[in-house]
């Protein structure tokens, strides 16, 4: 017994509060074209049919340049990953051809940042 008594106010405040949106003449405006549009639809199916192809070729075009853009990215990211040991083999050769021989660049580096008292 109670719970059809909430069902039933609840349906009643979504009534009263259809009605009370439907007082602003933007609210009424909006509802009347979509009420257009659906009936619209309804005597046209073919419409219906068209337009749901159409979103549907736009939603596949849209997943399929999603799908090049991440074999790009990941693409770039493979490259990235076989580059950086080359990088860091690059630095290594670089340090060890300007540094001193015996010197540590890092150990050089520090000295030479670290003022002295």
């Amino acid at each position: 017994m109670g719970k059809s008594k909430f069902f039933a106010s609840v349906a009643a405040g979504a009534a009263v509060g259809g009605v009370i949106a439907l007082l602003d003449r933007g609210t009424r405006q909006e509802m009347s074209s979509w009420a257009s549009y659906l009936i619209a639809l309804a005597k046209d199916p073919d419409q219906l049919t068209a337009s749901s192809r159409e979103l549907i070729d736009r939603a596949t075009e849209t997943a399929q340049k999603i799908n090049e853009d991440v074999s790009f990215i990941k693409g770039k990211v493979d490259n990235l990953k076989d580059l950086t040991p080359e990088v860091k083999d690059l630095v290594d050769e670089t340090k060890s051809t300007f540094a001193p021989q015996g010197q540590n660049p890092a150990a050089s580096a520090e000295q030479t940042q670290t003022p002295t008292s």
